[in-house]
């Protein structure tokens, strides 16, 4: 009889776009779980092993109530389900799902996947974040982390002891679904992918457009990805019909499929200040052979190696983006081609999917055994 473990996170469109192809692989071991809250279509879950358990997660709330209620679903789950290990993933499943585990004796594995919004000021919340935290990691088996400064913070915060903590190389890229097939269009592209969020550099790509588009008519910049309205930190779709209305930046909505973007743009920019794990843009970008510009922050530093596959610029810096923007723009063609291909270089090297899935095999094969 297989064991059965669990994937656990605040969202069934973040686990299946992260997560689905290490959760597929694990079936051939395991019976595989996931527990999210049903926020998208679950068709990509149908002809797999993968059986999915819905619950609800007030994500962006602060009220204890739901976090008690959380709390007990997690419990009751995981108690019917028997399960033998849990992943959990996202501030409210790794704080609510590991304190379900623990009083169960059920093995997990918390899976910080990005410090985020929280962790950016240093206020109210940030401490009672801390605190949740240290609380609900003292009984885990171990604490992964995609980067090493997400790793040294919550050891020097005095949140996990530092011999349960582990670093992985992102949560892998599928380096045989994100494959160049073509050129990028003419004239250059630059593409903005992510949330619609400040934090992630969009109003800072807007300024820089606007400011370039003097001295290079010719170019687009595109943005992809969701307007999310209850985010405080959200570009207001309001704001977003301004820029297209005067024409600084086309937006192409959201997509469950951005291959095609990615084969259309020249360069893909992401000019983060936001708490990045390793940014899932980047190294899809990476992987199709497209040049890169990031901030020299968290996580954008792991996948941007400056000069090599792309230009790092300074976090908040107007100056340093549009300074990265106009030195690519100004690089020859065969230049460009080569650092698409140093970045798919290093996606098959440090990034690959199935190297994060043997990380993931391996741990569970020395707690299962």
């Amino acid at each position: 009889m297989k064991h059965r473990i669990a994937f656990v996170g605040n969202s069934a469109l973040t686990m299946i776009n992260f997560r689905l192809g290490v959760m597929k692989s694990l079936t051939k071991h395991y019976e595989v779980v996931m527990i999210a809250p049903p926020d998208c279509e679950l068709t990509l879950l149908e002809g797999t092993e993968i059986r999915f358990i819905p619950i609800d997660v007030d994500c962006k709330g602060q009220n204890p109530i739901n976090d008690i209620r959380l709390l007990a679903q997690l419990k009751r789950i995981y108690a019917e389900e028997q399960l033998d290990f849990v992943f959990h993933y996202t501030i409210k499943p790794i704080i609510y799902g590991s304190i379900a585990a623990s009083k169960l004796g059920i093995k997990h594995i918390d899976v910080i996947t990005g410090l985020g919004y929280t962790f950016i000021k240093r206020n109210w919340l940030f401490f009672l974040s801390c605190q949740l935290h240290k609380y609900a990691l003292r009984n885990t088996n171990a604490v992964w982390f995609l980067n090493q400064d997400d790793c040294d913070n919550f050891v020097k915060w005095h949140l996990v002891q530092s011999e349960k903590t582990h670093v992985i190389h992102g949560e892998g890229v599928d380096t045989d679904h994100f494959v160049a097939t073509r050129e990028p269009d003419k004239p250059f592209v630059f593409l903005h992918c992510g949330r619609m969020l400040r934090s992630k550099g969009v109003e800072l790509y807007i300024k820089a457009a606007a400011r370039l588009k003097k001295d290079y008519p010719q170019v687009r910049w595109q943005l992809l990805g969701p307007l999310d309205a209850l985010n405080p930190d959200a570009i207001r779709p309001t704001q977003m019909e301004t820029w297209v209305r005067n024409g600084i930046v086309e937006y192409l909505g959201v997509t469950n499929d951005v291959r095609p973007f990615l084969e259309c743009c020249s360069c893909m920019v992401l000019p983060s200040y936001y708490m990045e794990g390793v940014p899932r843009s980047l190294m899809e970008a990476a992987a199709m052979e497209r040049p890169l510009i990031a901030t020299d922050s968290v996580g954008c530093k792991d996948v941007v190696l400056d000069g090599v596959n792309g230009l790092l610029c300074e976090k908040r810096s107007l100056d340093s983006l549009v300074d990265a923007m106009r030195k690519i723009l100004e690089l020859p063609e065969d230049k460009l081609r080569c650092m698409g291909k140093k970045g798919r270089e290093l996606m098959l090297r440090k990034f690959d999917e199935k190297i994060i899935f043997n990380e993931y095999l391996k741990i569970l094969q020395k707690y299962l055994k």
